[in-house]
């Protein structure tokens, strides 16, 4: 369950949430976190192909090797 905090707080993340949730990704996987605002889905979980095409011009993937989890992925939200 995702804190109020992680819900979308402007129009772009409203529309990148429905574009994740019509791509099949319950709202509650669907993170925006801190104040440098990032999206992460789930439990750290790689986009599929499909949405990364949708959202290619205003998120920007990063990832993170963790040696107790593997690949964590991460997904900056571009300044407009």
């Amino acid at each position: 369950m995702r804190l109020t905090s992680e819900t979308p707080k402007t129009e772009l993340e409203k529309t990148i949430e429905d574009v994740l949730y019509e791509s099949g990704h319950n709202r509650e996987e669907i993170q925006f976190r801190d104040d440098d605002r990032y999206l992460r889905i789930s439990y750290w979980e790689k986009l599929d192909a499909k949405s990364m095409t949708q959202l290619e011009d205003v998120i920007t993937e990063e990832d993170i090797y963790d040696e107790d989890r593997g690949w964590l992925f991460l997904y900056r939200i571009k300044k407009p």
